[in-house]
């Protein structure tokens, strides 16, 4: 993938389907791929991709689809769902089961899950080891639950008898199985007498396939392990100079060591001298508890990760001839001890490909799925959604921002009135407001909820009456405020430009070029544009990536967020009509604005009002006391200074207020200001006796109208406009 030209903001029209057209094609696609794995009529290796549009069904017509071929599915094997949490799994398999409740599934949970029986227990009596020794050991239940001692007798751990763990590693036969994204990566407990027969991966995938590790310039660099011929002592250390010095200077590494004499078969021996370095943590079934957790916490892990690591770089630059090498950079890491240089691998478990692969995904991007599933048929069905969206034009409202130590606690009061507004005008149907956690906490602290030591519960509790939830991956494929009336977004979510890099840097490690690094200071502006919905566009900025594989990792992880809680409500084709409040003014991809507000309007619900700032001047200056309006004002300079001098103080203000506004425009402006109180309003034309320009005039009383106004203005003839 060649990606020499920085990121630009491209201004395209969505292509959209009806929901109707849009699920009749979704139903088509996906009951085709599924009907080829049934019946093994495509290639093994099949792949398909779905950017489907959260509520047109991708989900549920996935699992229809499955059940309606289920028997065939299972004759060939296994079919594997993941979705993105165990809870999501459960639900899954719930509803799967009503629609095939004669075919075997089941959900698989990993050792740190609570009990389907028993919540307050977790799967695996002994987790907290079983995760100290995972990487560290060829297999972690035969170091802890079952296998063969030295002598040949196989063993088991006194917690194996009944684990439920264990216990879903025994269950023979095909099976629909349902389980979490972290699956992905390592092996599921089926019955491995059988083949997959189909993978369905639902939601974003990428962010559980990237890996990143660390290893220091002193580990890399140490003595080569005994497992090193001496002859091959020197060569290595000669190499191990050229990596280094090709990381310092940015050179195409793969080309530099070929230059520097450094072989892929040479590359290839090193890697496999440090896996026969590597020295296991010795465990077993056998030992008791006590020994077996003593060994763990004496293990020396240092050297072990060290020495697998130095493994994977050589492994890793040893996988092509020339060219650079994006998974591997040098660069500073912060220490207790201060810092030191490191030297970052960044890379993507590879899906496995041994059966047809479904994809469904609402932020589907076409070039991060080529990499996760190459030579994926990728596919995107789109509607609109049908809400009223007003979003805010003129500020970001940043974590920065809204928690600032001096004004965050003014401005939050604010979006508070807002949320509180929404709530009241929903009416009991129901509003979600989505922020960052911090945000969202500050907020929480604002109208006096408990948070302190409450974690995830205490930021879940109500906010002004409103349901309050986070930007993240637990948003994706929840169904819970699909019935809501409305959601308030605050804010948006900002990942650090490091973190996206190095995501960057994971997701495409195996591209020709390295991921060009934001030097310092926030990312540059680019001209975006936000999509109306009367299909028009306007004129937004964006703070964008340099790169645009960076770019693409940036709006995955900042505008999606955005657009999967607002997903939350099912906009596709809705019951009734909802309202949907974006505080930011991030502009949204294929995302149509019903209009564009500034805060300020909002905040004073002006946001229908094209002239907000006028329209706030004009209710203040008419606004006389106890809800009451003034009787009647002239709305030449002159007529302003004279009649409402609290607000317009001199003629010079007054005409300062007036320039660029027509008298047309400023009674518009009244008679809205006027309808927004329940005041009456005649507007009207003065006219001297010696002729000249009539002075235009409102009076805002019902009764006479005419009477009052030659009582205001005794020396002028009014007459109705």
């Amino acid at each position: 993938m060649k990606q020499e030209k920085a990121f630009e903001a491209t201004i395209r029209v969505p292509c959209w389907s009806e929901p109707f057209e849009a699920r009749k094609l979704l139903d088509h696609k996906i009951d085709l791929f599924v009907r080829s794995a049934a019946e093994a009529t495509g290639a093994p290796d099949a792949a398909l991709a779905l950017k489907v549009t959260a509520g047109l069904g991708k989900t549920a017509t996935a699992l229809r689809c499955i059940a309606e071929h289920g028997e065939a599915l299972l004759a060939r094997g296994h079919v594997l769902i993941y979705v993105p949490t165990l809870d999501l799994a459960e639900r899954a398999c719930a509803d799967f089961r009503k629609l095939a409740p004669g075919l075997p599934c089941r959900v698989i949970r990993g050792r740190d899950a609570p009990r389907p029986d028993d919540q307050s227990r977790k799967m695996c009596e002994r987790a907290g080891i079983a995760k100290k020794i995972s990487g560290l050991v060829p297999s972690v239940t035969q170091a802890l639950c079952r296998g063969h001692c030295p002598d040949g007798t196989f063993i088991e751990s006194p917690c194996a008898s009944g684990c439920p763990h264990l216990q879903q590693k025994d269950i023979s036969g095909p099976h629909v199985v349902f389980t979490s994204h972290a699956y992905l990566t390592v092996n599921l407990p089926v019955d491995r007498e059988y083949r997959i027969a189909l993978r369905v991966i639902d939601e974003k995938v990428w962010p559980t396939l990237t890996r990143t590790s660390y290893l220091s310039i002193d580990d890399f660099m140490r003595t080569p392990p005994g497992s090193i011929p001496e002859s091959s002592c020197h060569q290595l250390l000669r190499a191990k100079d050229a990596i280094v010095d090709g990381l310092q200077r940015g050179l195409p590494l793969h080309d530099h060591l070929r230059e520097s004499g450094i072989s892929t078969d040479a590359l290839l021996r090193f890697a496999a001298a440090e896996e026969r370095s590597l020295q296991q943590l010795e465990i077993g079934p056998w030992q008791s508890v006590e020994t077996a957790t003593f060994r763990v916490d004496t293990f020396d892990t240092g050297p072990f990760l060290a020495a697998r690591r130095r493994q994977q770089l050589f492994e890793r630059l040893a996988e092509k001839e020339s060219g650079y090498c994006p998974g591997v950079r040098l660069t500073e890491q912060e220490t207790s001890h201060g810092s030191r240089r490191v030297i970052q691998l960044s890379g993507l478990h590879h899906l496995k490909r041994d059966a047809p692969l479904l994809l469904l995904d609402a932020d589907a991007h076409p070039d991060i799925t080529e990499q996760i599933a190459p030579g994926a048929v990728f596919v995107s069905l789109q509607s609109p959604p049908r809400a009223d969206i007003v979003q805010v034009s003129d500020l970001t409202l940043s974590n920065s921002w809204l928690l600032h130590p001096e004004d965050g606690a003014k401005r939050r009061a604010g979006i508070l009135g807002v949320i509180r507004r929404e709530v009241l005008r929903a009416a009991g149907g129901g509003v979600l407001v989505v922020a960052t956690r911090a945000v969202l906490k500050a907020l929480h602290e604002d109208v006096g909820n408990p948070i302190a030591g409450s974690g995830d519960e205490g930021l879940k509790q109500p906010l002004m009456g409103a349901d309050a939830r986070w930007f993240g991956p637990r948003t994706q494929g929840v169904n819970d405020f699909e019935g809501f009336a409305a959601i308030v977004i605050v804010g948006r979510l900002q990942p650090r430009i490091g973190d996206i890099e190095t995501a960057a840097r994971a997701v495409f490690s195996r591209d020709e070029l390295p991921i060009t690094a934001h030097v310092s200071g926030s990312l540059p502006s680019t001209d975006a544009q936000m999509l109306m919905q009367d299909g028009s566009f306007q004129k937004a900025l964006l703070r964008a990536h340099p790169d645009p594989r960076a770019q693409a990792i940036l709006a995955q992880s900042r505008e999606c967020a955005t657009l999967q809680a607002i997903a939350r409500l099912r906009l596709v084709a809705p019951d009734r009509t909802k309202r949907v409040v974006i505080m930011s003014s991030l502009p949204l991809p294929d995302f149509p604005i019903t209009r564009l507000s500034t805060l300020a309007a909002l905040e004073k619900n002006l946001e229908h009002e094209p002239d907000w700032r006028g329209a706030v001047r004009i209710e203040k200056a008419l606004q006389a006391f106890d809800g009451r309006p003034v009787r009647g004002t002239r709305l030449s300079a002159t007529g302003l200074n004279m009649d409402l001098p609290l607000h317009f103080e001199t003629e010079d203000s007054a005409r300062r207020f007036r320039r660029g506004r027509t008298t047309s425009h400023l009674v518009g402006l009244c008679r809205r200001a006027a309808a927004a109180k329940g005041w009456p309003i005649t507007a009207l034309l003065l006219r001297r006796e010696n002729g000249g320009k009539a002075v235009p005039a409102i009076v805002l009383e019902d009764h006479a109208p005419l009477d009052l106004a030659a009582v205001l203005w005794p020396d002028l003839t009014p007459q109705l406009a």
